[in-house]
């Protein structure tokens, strides 16, 4: 067994001393932080059994030495017993040539001299050393170990280590990579969850076409947004909008309703508003109600969401605004609980506009996903800068899109959702260099990635 010592400023160039010295077998008996850098102890042929051995024999004139020791403090007890011996040898040495120089006769040459002690001086420490890991080396070769389990347990720690150096050395070489960094800066630049674009880049780290890989990371993004394979304005029901103030969560019902009353008429739809704290909090809905010829009801005290919905049980469609309230008032968790507590099924959707934080959008969710939450409708995506953020978002809490919207215009700026026409607008909002103009980048970059989907 030949075990060496390796010292260098960082841990990377340590390992790049190991691997250019001791070849890819070696094994890393310890590795510790000294001053100005690491130190890392290998060794080559190390067996496992006979250094267990070994230090089992240690045990019985040292009573300090635990008795169950892992694979790994066993590797490092070997290391230090080897570094120990190696300080004792040099300490010996230096007092060896200490006697010499005080022993040896005055020269007429000084530096001849000093030049003959130096190259006596290195031989002997080769000598020595050589000695010491060739004698270690026997002496453990005498020694036996009769436990599989113990020496399975230690060649798998060996292969643990060796597969850490492997990752290591290829995630180095990935990041410095110029097509993973073109890649990355594209991803950052739509404004996906950073997390998010390493599992993507991970996907295509062999593949040499930059394009492809590419196209093969749009695909990968469309196919984790889910999206609903249905109007539910076609369907019908009892559908709630949830969300703070300001979401447009009054807007997107009006353009819900005229879509419905443009395809179906006004017969089968109403209009519910549970925002009674507000002053005059549901008169745009009234306007609503009043253009498009279809009821407008206001659950008050007086009449629960319970009792309006029983008198609209045979409408189609029941499209209810809720209160945007702070979600550490009372008002809003007696909203909450008459939801919880309502026995007509309802379907709830989050309102989340394309401008909100990511921070902000995860608080919403869990602050309204105890209602059982249906899915979502991305809103304001007009005003975004990067759709990153709210694609990580519906991705990451598998929340089903249902409709985006993109404007003030009724019904028109009001979109069934879509996977590929999400993905398209956020590479054309993040300025895909391959492209000019927002209506031929939308148009080119879903033919882009449509053959990957």
């Amino acid at each position: 067994m030949k075990v060496k010592r390796f010292f260098a400023a960082t841990m990377q160039e340590a390992l790049k001393k190991v691997r250019e010295e001791m070849g890819p077998d070696a094994v890393i008996l310890s590795n510790k932080k000294i001053d100005g850098g690491v130190e890392i102890v290998t060794a080559l042929d190390y067996q496992e059994e006979e250094v267990r051995q070994s230090v089992l024999e240690k045990r019985r004139t040292d009573v300090a030495v635990p008795l169950n020791l892992s694979s790994g403090k066993i590797a490092n007890m070997a290391a230090e017993q080897h570094l120990s011996l190696m300080n004792e040898l040099e300490k010996s040495r230096s007092h060896i040539d200490g006697v010499k120089t005080s022993r040896a006769p005055v020269s007429s040459r000084p530096q001849e001299l000093k030049d003959a002690r130096q190259t006596q001086k290195e031989t002997e420490q080769k000598r020595q050393d050589d000695d010491y890991w060739q004698g270690t080396g026997r002496y453990a070769a005498k020694q036996k170990n009769d436990s599989p389990d113990l020496l399975a347990e230690m060649k798998a720690e060996i292969l643990q280590l060796k597969d850490l150096l492997n990752s290591s050395m290829k995630d180095t070489a990935r990041k410095i990579s110029p097509a993973y960094q073109k890649l990355q800066a594209k991803l950052s630049a739509m404004g996906l969850d950073k997390n998010w674009q390493e599992m993507l880049l991970d996907t295509v780290l062999e593949e040499q076409d930059v394009s492809l890989a590419w196209r093969k990371i749009l695909g990968s993004i469309a196919r984790e947004i889910d999206v609903e394979p249905s109007e539910f304005i076609e369907k019908g029901g009892r559908i709630a909008l949830l969300g703070p103030t300001g979401v447009g969560k009054t807007t997107t019902i009006g353009k819900l309703a005229t879509r419905y009353v443009l395809n179906k008429g006004s017969e089968g739809i109403a209009l519910v508003t549970t925002d009674r704290y507000r002053i005059a909090a549901h008169e745009q809905l009234l306007v609503f109600g009043r253009i498009l010829d279809i009821p407008v009801y206001l659950v008050h005290e007086g009449q629960s969401l319970k009792d309006v919905l029983a008198k609209l049980r045979d409408k189609h469609l029941v499209l209810i605004d809720t209160a945007g309230l702070n979600q550490n008032s009372a008002d809003w968790k007696d909203q909450i609980s008459e939801f919880v507590r309502g026995s007509a099924p309802i379907d709830f959707y989050l309102v989340v506009p394309a401008i909100s934080q990511p921070q902000i959008m995860k608080s919403t969710y869990h602050a309204y996903k105890q209602v059982g939450l249906k899915g979502c409708i991305i809103t304001k995506v007009d005003e975004a800068l990067s759709l990153g953020e709210v694609i990580s978002f519906t991705a990451a809490g598998r929340l089903p899109v249902a409709y985006i919207t993109d404007g003030q215009k009724i019904p028109d700026d009001l979109h069934p959702a879509k996977s590929s026409l999400l993905v398209s607008r956020a590479v054309a909002l993040a300025g895909d260099a391959d492209v000019t103009g927002a209506a031929a980048n939308t148009a080119r970059v879903g033919s882009v990635f449509s053959e990957a989907l």
